[in-house]
C-alpha cells in the first residue's frame, strides 16, 4: 500500500475516533529556559539541537563504521549486485525499517516538544519539510540531506525574522519555490555529485 493513502486514512481515522481539535501536551523533561553565562536558550531549542546532532553522528557512524550500515548503503547503491555479493536483502530491508522508525519517532517527539500539542494531521508540516531537503540536498547523500535542512531551516528563520507581517504567509512559498529551481536546474540536489551524461 502507498504511504500516501494510509497516512491519510490513518488520520482520517485518529480524527473521527479521537479528536480532530489539539490537545495539548508538557513534556516536563524539558526545561523552560536554560541559562549560559548571559545567553537564555529555550530549554526545547537546546534539546533539539542537542539530540539532533548526536543522532546524526550516530546514525553516519553507523552507515559509514558497521558492517550492516555498509551493507545498507550497498543495497540502495544496487540491489541486485548487493545480493549476489551475498548481502542478505531481508535483513538489511527490516534494519532500515527499524532505524527509519526510530529516527521518526525522535524526530515526532521533538517537534510535539516544540509546539506543545498534538493533532492528527500535525505530521504534514515537518513531513513535507523534510521532502524538500531531501530533494534539495540530493537524495542518497546524508551529508548533503543534512546540509540542505539546516539550510533551509536558517532561510526559513530569517524570512520569518525579516518578513512584513503581510508577507509573513509567503514564507512557505520560497522553498516550494527553491524546490522548484533545484528540481529545474540541478535535479540531482545540491550537495549530490554531479550526474554524468552520455
Amino acid at each position: 500500500m502507498s504511504p500516501v493513502p494510509l497516512s491519510a486514512g490513518l488520520q482520517t481515522l485518529f480524527q473521527t475516533t479521537i479528536s480532530a481539535n489539539a490537545k495539548g501536551v508538557n513534556l516536563t523533561f524539558i526545561p523552560g529556559v536554560v541559562n549560559i553565562g548571559q545567553i537564555q536558550i529555550e530549554g526545547t531549542e537546546l534539546v533539539a539541537t542537542i539530540t539532533s546532532l548526536v543522532v546524526l553522528l550516530a546514525l553516519g557512524f553507523f552507515l559509514l563504521r558497521t558492517t550492516l550500515g555498509v551493507s545498507i548503503r550497498a543495497t540502495a547503491e544496487n540491489f541486485d549486485v548487493a545480493r549476489l555479493m551475498g548481502i542478505r536483502s531481508n535483513r538489511v530491508i527490516v534494519t532500515c525499517f527499524l532505524v527509519s522508525g526510530l529516527l521518526a519517532g525522535v524526530a515526532g517527539v521533538l517537534w510535539v516538544a516544540q509546539v506543545a500539542s498534538v493533532t492528527p494531521l500535525m505530521g504534514t508540516t515537518p513531513v513535507l519539510k523534510a521532502f524538500v531537503a531531501a530533494i534539495v540536498g540530493g537524495l542518497g547523500s546524508l551529508r548533503g540531506v543534512v546540509l540542505a535542512g539546516f539550510l533551509l531551516g536558517f532561510l526559513e528563520t530569517l524570512l520569518q525574522t525579516y518578513l512584513p507581517g503581510s508577507a509573513s504567509g509567503y514564507r512557505d512559498a520560497v522553498l516550494w519555490v527553491i524546490l522548484i529551481g533545484v528540481l529545474l536546474f540541478r535535479p540531482q540536489g545540491l550537495f549530490a555529485p554531479a550526474v554524468e551524461r552520455a
